[in-house]
């Protein structure tokens, strides 16, 4: 697997919250593997940086992988 790639999601939160479009370098599992990694930085759809963390995701669904 490729950190070259953005992989692209749309993840709801523990609160109920739809985060739309959210992109990252690697994917979601690459990022928040590991014991000692419970959060990761991602974008929104409007650029703008988010911090999740993963006991909060309910759910993520993989929209489209970028190259």
């Amino acid at each position: 697997m490729s950190r070259k790639k953005i992989y692209v999601y749309n993840i709801t939160l523990s609160n109920g919250e739809l985060l739309k479009n959210i992109e990252m370098k690697g994917s979601l599992e690459w990022n928040l593997s590991g014991v000692a990694v419970n959060l990761a930085a991602v974008k929104d759809e409007n650029g703008n940086s988010v911090v999740l963390n993963k006991y909060h995701i309910i759910k993520a669904e993989l929209i489209t992988i970028k190259k």
